[in-house]
């Protein structure tokens, strides 16, 4: 499947053309007409969120996802160079590959024949050592997935509802937030594929986890209080900073180990960078409303954070010594929360009432 995307820019009109099943191409959203956009905000966000701008957005489609999906997590796999997209009550643990689109979907989780904006099913997912680990918030269970089989090859039972799985390559261990018992439950891993992870210990988080992230380099794994950033010592178990944020309510988060930061996205709005060692402020600008979950490409030093509030995802670069500043806003679905990107400006925005993803070109 082909794809071309033209300038995504403050003046343009946007076309990404991509094929459809049957080969033929299939035209963009874009209205093709140009939309105008706000310049863009200096650090600290002093004034509302720019207006989204029409940027051709292309619908991605991911099998039974016509009935919606509720999506929660996305990740992408430098490893297997696919997408994990954990796509909720269809059952499936979609790996997508962004060269193609092909989709190859993973079954064995909870089902829905009816979507809801709640989350079910499968709703995270990480890869470690070309093994994928997804949790199933319904079921409780954390599920261990050959990608080459595209099956599951063992299951491990959960002590509390899961929130995020994430492979943790220091210890090789699978660490699963449990925000419902304010901890992170720590599995340890046997030496083959189909062996269930095991239950090891719990982390307690007050008020949290919400989101985790590790920097490897650094052993260090950031997860989120209501209104500050914790930093956990992922070799001693134990939670060894809790900084301020300045949120109202912690959301999305991402980790840039090459400079140091840690970027904590608030549910308001407010983009906050903060520096890993001692949990200083850097910089804050702020976008829309109901900001949940967030990507970041280390290598452009972009945030993109889908932005509720103004059906956009706004496109935030992180400059000097850590200064986040809004550059522009994507036009999106009214109800996109998450997003994940593979690099070079490529970024997929979850559309859970359509059940499928938005493919967007940033060329800011």
């Amino acid at each position: 499947m082909g794809r071309l995307a033209i300038a995504l820019g403050f003046s343009l009109t946007a076309a990404v053309l991509c094929c459809g099943d049957n080969g033929a191409i299939r035209p963009p959203i874009s209205d093709n007409q140009e939309d105008d956009s706000d310049q863009p905000t200096t650090g600290g966000g002093s004034r509302g969120p720019m207006p989204p701008v029409d940027a051709g957005a292309a619908p991605v489609a991911l099998p039974g996802g016509s009935a919606g999906i509720g999506f929660d997590d996305l990740r992408f796999s430098t490893t297997l160079s696919l997408l994990l997209v954990p796509a909720g009550r269809t059952g499936d643990l979609d790996l997508l590959d962004p060269s193609s689109e092909a989709v190859y979907p993973v079954g064995g989780f909870s089902t829905a024949a009816t979507y809801t904006d709640d989350t079910f099913g499968v709703t995270s997912a990480d890869e470690g050592n070309a093994l994928v680990y997804a949790v199933d918030r319904t079921s409780s269970t954390l599920a261990v997935i050959d990608p080459r089989l595209k099956s599951i090859v063992a299951r491990a039972t959960l002590a509390a509802t899961p929130g995020y799985v994430r492979y943790v390559q220091p210890t090789e261990e699978v660490w699963v937030t449990e925000p419902g018992q304010q901890q992170i439950e720590v599995f340890t891993l046997s030496g083959t594929e189909s062996t269930a992870p095991v239950h090891s210990m719990t982390i307690g988080v007050s008020n949290g986890p919400e989101s985790l992230e590790i920097d490897v380099s650094r052993k260090l794994a950031f997860t989120h209080g209501t209104n500050a950033t914790v930093a956990i010592d992922v070799v001693g178990h134990t939670v060894v900073s809790s900084w301020p944020n300045g949120c109202t309510r912690s959301r999305g988060l991402a980790v840039d180990s090459a400079q140091g930061w840690v970027i904590s996205a608030c549910e308001e709005g407010l983009i906050v960078v903060l520096a890993e060692e001692g949990g200083a402020t850097l910089g804050t600008d702020t976008v829309g409303g109901g900001v949940d979950q967030v990507a970041y490409d280390s290598e452009r030093q972009r945030l993109y954070v889908p932005t509720p509030a103004v059906s956009g995802m706004s496109v935030v670069s992180i400059v000097g010594m850590g200064a986040p500043k809004v550059v522009g806003v994507a036009e999106t679905s009214s109800d996109a929360h998450c997003a994940v990107t593979s690099g070079a400006g490529a970024v997929y925005v979850c559309a859970p009432s359509l059940g499928e993803l938005l493919f967007i070109q940033d060329e800011y």
